[in-house]
C-alpha cells in the first residue's frame, strides 16, 4: 500500500485503512454489520461509521473513525499533539483499530497513541497517518 501523500485523487492509505476496518460477518459469529458508511471529507480525510449488532443480545455497538493522511510526519505529529490533550487519555494505543504494518508493509518511524480507560476512544499516529476513534460502546 502506498504511503505517499496524494497529489491528486484519494489517499490510497486511507482507502486501505477503510477496508481493514470493514466488518466481516461470518455465519458462525454472533455479530452482524448493521451499518458501514464512509464519508470522504477531502482526498486526505475520511470518516467511517460502523454499527454492529449482537444477534443474541441485540446490543448495538457504534464506532466512528476519522482517518487523516498528512503531507509530512511533522504535520501529523503537530496535529496529534493538539488532539492528544483533549479528553481523558491513559495508556498507550499504538495498536489501535488498524495494523499499519499489514496495511503498508512498513514499520512506522513515529508511533504515538493514547486511549481512554475503556478503549472506546483513542487517537493514534503512524508517521503521516492519524486515526481517531470515538465509540458509544454498547447500546440496547
Amino acid at each position: 500500500m502506498s504511503t505517499d501523500y496524494p497529489t491528486s485523487g484519494r489517499s490510497k492509505l486511507i482507502d486501505g485503512a477503510i477496508e481493514q476496518v470493514r466488518p466481516s460477518d461470518s455465519s458462525s459469529g454472533n455479530y452482524k454489520t448493521q451499518a458501514f458508511t464512509v464519508n470522504w471529507i477531502s482526498n486526505t480525510q475520511a470518516k467511517v461509521h460502523i454499527e454492529t449488532v449482537n444477534t443474541k443480545s441485540f446490543d448495538v455497538t457504534k464506532k466512528d473513525l476519522t482517518f487523516t493522511h498528512f503531507p509530512s510526519t511533522d504535520a501529523a505529529t503537530n496535529y496529534y499533539s493538539g488532539i492528544r490533550s483533549s479528553g481523558v487519555w491513559n495508556g498507550n494505543w499504538q495498536y489501535g483499530p488498524i495494523d499499519y504494518y499489514r496495511l503498508t508493509g512498513k514499520v512506522p518511524t513515529v508511533v504515538n497513541g493514547n486511549h481512554d480507560d475503556w478503549g472506546n476512544n483513542g487517537k493514534a499516529q503512524y508517521d503521516t497517518f492519524v486515526v481517531e476513534l470515538t465509540s458509544s460502546g454498547i447500546n440496547k
